[in-house]
């Protein structure tokens, strides 16, 4: 679990750190202050050895391709601060052991040129250029036990390539990244749902999705067509497919089987409202709480929502464990700061009507 996080340069971060992280935390501000960007950073940094991987999975869920001509463009300058290669970005990690992750990127410029070559295809023999290796992005990961690692991720042939001797996959913390716009597949689901079940864990999750569907009698993996899905009995002659029981079913079961599926880690949700009714929030964020300390996993999500702010403060203010914070984002001139509410400022400024969104 992270108590602290850091980070220079990246994207719309100049210098910006976020302390006081607790086990549930709920990260608001207006738009383009770097919500969805603190989410990518402690991402990366969770990457450890995987870390040239996670650059494409960011970049994959904001423009959706990264092949072709512009590959470099689309993919490696997007991270760097004014989209400048000038500076690395840096991003820092304080551990609940004490211990500190560290991760820096920067870009190293090739030495390889393109040539023109004649193109035998063309009956003109037109010039055509030669697909040689672009852009380098250098990613130094830095351990919690201060081993230090080199991975490069290299542009090449309009696509993208990792580079370097086989490292084992080395993790300062699991770390899973649930973005607005996609539903995480079926049946990857259902496999976190198999996983729970061969484990013996015994996470009553049925009670918790009766939230959105109080008629849901019990749930089960079941494989059609060699396919992995959840099916649910609502009373019906035969049982049925969860994904056909609405979105808002669907993105519940997924957020909190991934909570149970990454024990000891971290969970990131973009805009974690999204696909929710309103009044069941304050349900939602109970079972969010209940699964996070269940399996020792800390979340932080993203909203722009005050009914959001307000159902999880309802929620939790009325647990005994103070692990809620919430983390609103400011942008004053070209600086971007933090303002944290404790559960006492938290009720102050919402009994005033205050902006806290």
């Amino acid at each position: 679990m992270l108590t602290s996080i850091s980070i220079e340069n990246f994207r719309c971060f100049g210098q910006f750190s976020l302390d006081t992280l607790q086990r549930v935390n709920l990260i608001a501000g207006k738009n383009n202050v770097g919500k969805t960007t603190l989410l990518e950073a402690i991402f990366l940094l969770g990457g450890g050895t995987n870390i040239a991987q996670l650059v494409i999975n960011i970049a994959t869920t904001r423009v959706q391709k990264v092949t072709g001509a512009a590959t470099g463009e689309l993919v490696f300058t997007p991270l760097f601060a004014k989209f400048s290669h000038q500076t690395s970005v840096k991003i820092s990690g304080l551990l609940r052991s004490g211990k500190e992750a560290t991760l820096e990127l920067k870009m190293v410029p090739s030495t390889s040129i393109g040539l023109p070559l004649i193109d035998e295809t063309s009956p003109t023999r037109e010039r055509r250029h030669n697909p040689m290796p672009g852009q380098t992005l250098e990613c130094h990961y830095t351990s919690p036990d201060d081993k230090s690692y080199l991975i490069q991720l290299k542009e090449a042939d309009s696509s993208l390539r990792i580079e370097g001797e086989y490292l084992p996959l080395q993790q300062p913390f699991i770390v899973f990244l649930i973005v607005s716009s996609m539903l995480r597949p079926f049946e990857e689901t259902a496999e976190q749902l198999g996983r729970l079940e061969v484990a013996k864990q015994h996470y009553d999750v049925l009670e918790s999705l009766r939230i959105m569907e109080p008629r849901l009698k019990q749930i089960k993996t079941i494989y059609m067509a060699g396919m992995p899905l959840i099916y649910g009995d609502i009373g019906l002659e035969r049982m049925i497919p969860l994904s056909l029981m609405g979105e808002g079913l669907g993105r519940l079961t997924s957020l909190l089987l991934t909570i149970a599926d990454t024990p000891h880690g971290i969970v990131l949700i973009d805009e974690i409202d999204n696909g929710l009714h309103h009044s069941v929030l304050t349900k939602v964020w109970q079972a969010i709480g209940d699964a996070a300390r269940r399996f020792d996993t800390q979340v932080i999500a993203t909203t722009h929502s005050y009914e959001c702010i307000q159902a999880a403060h309802q929620a939790f203010s009325k647990t005994e464990s103070d692990d809620f914070r919430l983390h609103r984002l400011d942008r004053i001139g070209e600086t971007i700061k933090a303002v944290t509410y404790d559960p006492e400022t938290l009720e102050a400024a919402l009994q005033a009507e205050l902006e806290v969104r």
